[in-house]
C-alpha cells in the first residue's frame, strides 16, 4: 500500500489472511448448521461434510452482492453436487448468515477499512 512501511504491509496482509481463513472456516460452519441440504443436522457424520463446497461459496460470497444471489446459488449447488431438492429457507438463511459474516470481516473491520 502506498505510504506505509513494510511493517504495516506485513500487519496488514496478517490481517488479512486471518480474515480470510476465519471467513472460510464460518462458511463452513454456516453449511453444517444451517444451510445442510442432506437433511443430516443432527447425525454423527464429520462436521466438514460440506468442505468440499467451501471454496465455491467462498468465492461466490466474494462476488456476489446480495443474499438473494447468494442463496440462489446455494439452492443449485444443492441440486447439482447432491441432487437435493431446493429448501429456499435454508439457503436464505445459510446466505444471510454468510453475508453478514463476509460484510464484517471484509467490509466493516476497522483494520482493513482503515488500511492499517
Amino acid at each position: 500500500m502506498i505510504g506505509q512501511t513494510s511493517e504495516q504491509n506485513t500487519t496488514v496482509e496478517a490481517i488479512s489472511n486471518v480474515e480470510e481463513d476465519s471467513f472460510y472456516t464460518a462458511i463452513g460452519d454456516v453449511l453444517s448448521n444451517h444451510w445442510d441440504p442432506l437433511g443430516i443436522f443432527d447425525t454423527e457424520y464429520p462436521h466438514d461434510r460440506y468442505s468440499n463446497c467451501v471454496s465455491l461459496i467462498y468465492s461466490y460470497a466474494i462476488k456476489s452482492k446480495t443474499k438473494g444471489q447468494l442463496a440462489d446459488y446455494l439452492g443449485h449447488l444443492a441440486s447439482s453436487l447432491f441432487g437435493s431438492e431446493t429448501n429456499i429457507y435454508n439457503d436464505k438463511r445459510a446466505a444471510g448468515l454468510i453475508v453478514v459474516i463476509r460484510d464484517f470481516y471484509f467490509d466493516n473491520n476497522p483494520c482493513t477499512a482503515s488500511g492499517v
